[in-house]
């Protein structure tokens, strides 16, 4: 019930990234461009090419080898469920060796050099992710409220790790993979930032005014449960193969 308090602003911005990435999929194909700098010391990749040729509109039927992974052309699919087929496989001992096996025996060209290339660069963006992660000093939030300066903080955590995703993967992949996350999270930490706004500044107006008035408390635990969660996934590490 919480999530329908918030501002309409926010919902429309979720709804926006969810109706571009969140239900469905789009089309690798290697490109030469670069994403935004982030780290300076992350190798980068050029992997923005073209987004072609749309964005599928569902999910396609898994088969008994698993999701499908190409569309009727034979262009590797990017979507969620091959994000959770790398995650799934990187999270065990000798992982990126049995991903890079599965995909070259499921896979014909040209997806299954994409999916090669796209693989390399998943690992890669994983080892680039924990050293930035090793080099970032976040306070650890309280569970009764997240301080302005750990919303600040967090949220600046989340720019820099955007970046990087850009940066290594693309943003075509970025976005397919990590876009509604990403949404979620800065809404639910922009959230709390309003709640612990005072009455007269510029980010209370007079819907905020009139929500607090009418749902008080609960309003308040609903977004800092949103807003602990946000945090809870930004400050997790990652588990599994690297190499």
């Amino acid at each position: 019930m919480a999530s329908l308090l918030d501002s309409k602003a926010a919902i429309g911005l979720a709804c926006v990234v969810a109706i571009a990435v969140g239900a469905g999929s789009v089309v690798w194909l290697h490109g030469d461009g670069v994403g935004p700098a982030a780290a300076p010391t992350a190798p980068q990749a050029g992997w923005d090419g073209p987004i072609g040729p749309s964005v599928v509109a569902a999910q396609a039927p898994a088969t008994l080898d698993g999701p499908p992974l190409t569309d009727a052309a034979g262009n590797l699919r990017i979507d969620v469920a091959l994000h959770t087929l790398f995650d799934s496989h990187l999270a065990k001992p000798g992982g990126a060796a049995a991903l890079r096996t599965y995909l070259d025996r499921r896979l014909a060209p040209p997806a299954r050099a994409q999916a090669a290339d796209l693989a390399d660069a998943y690992v890669r963006y994983l080892q680039a992710d924990d050293a930035l992660r090793a080099r970032v000093r976040v306070t650890r939030p309280d569970p009764s409220g997240l301080s302005e300066a750990q919303v600040a903080e967090l949220l600046a955590w989340q720019r820099d790790r955007e970046q990087l995703r850009a940066r290594m993967l693309g943003t075509a992949v970025a976005q397919a993979w990590f876009g509604v996350d990403d949404a979620d999270c800065r809404i639910a930490l922009e959230d709390w930032r309003k709640m612990r706004a005072a009455v007269g500044s510029d980010e209370v107006d007079s819907n905020e005014l009139q929500a607090r008035r009418r749902h008080g408390a609960v309003l308040e635990q609903g977004r800092n449960e949103r807003a602990q969660a946000c945090a809870q996934r930004l400050l997790a590490g990652h588990s599994g193969e690297r190499q």
